[in-house]
């Protein structure tokens, strides 16, 4: 599956393509995890458009950034989607997929949404998600510590 990552700066207006999940992921987004175009650098986003089981219903989501949850050379890797309701919205919504690299072994790199449901996430994995959802500010730290406050200890 390939993907169209658009320019949000109208003046560039540019779209570029990933051939493949593994290719978007490792060079089509910034140091912090955000899409970007290549032809100006300026912040990028993936349009996606699935008609839901409800008749009638459509799920639009823009994918703005992602943030890989694998280790380097694993077979399996995890990541979440950050995603927005417009191009330049706030991100609202989290997507957790996976994919799995087999092509070095002779197989296929397959994209999927987890083995029958979402990606298993150690502990580790998860503080590590949510630490970068708070530097990326799509997270308010006022919430968390509110969680916090209230926590069993």
């Amino acid at each position: 599956m390939s993907w169209s990552i658009n320019c949000s700066n109208q003046k560039c207006g540019s779209s570029t393509w990933a051939s493949n999940i593994d290719d978007l992921l490792k060079h089509h987004v910034d140091n912090k995890g955000w899409f970007t175009c290549s032809t100006c650098k300026s912040a990028g986003y993936i349009e996606k458009s699935y008609e839901l089981q409800e008749i009638g219903s459509v799920w639009n989501p823009f994918l703005r950034g992602v943030v890989p949850l694998g280790t380097a050379n694993d077979t399996y890797q995890p990541f979440v989607f950050l995603v927005s309701n417009s191009q330049d919205g706030p991100i609202d919504d989290f997507w957790f997929c996976y994919y799995k690299d087999t092509r070095q072994d002779g197989g296929k790199l397959k994209l999927g949404y987890g083995p029958g449901g979402p990606p298993v996430l150690s502990s580790h994995k998860l503080l590590a998600l949510i630490q970068k959802l708070l530097e990326l500010k799509c997270l308010p730290k006022s919430d968390l510590d509110k969680i916090l406050r209230v926590a069993p200890q």
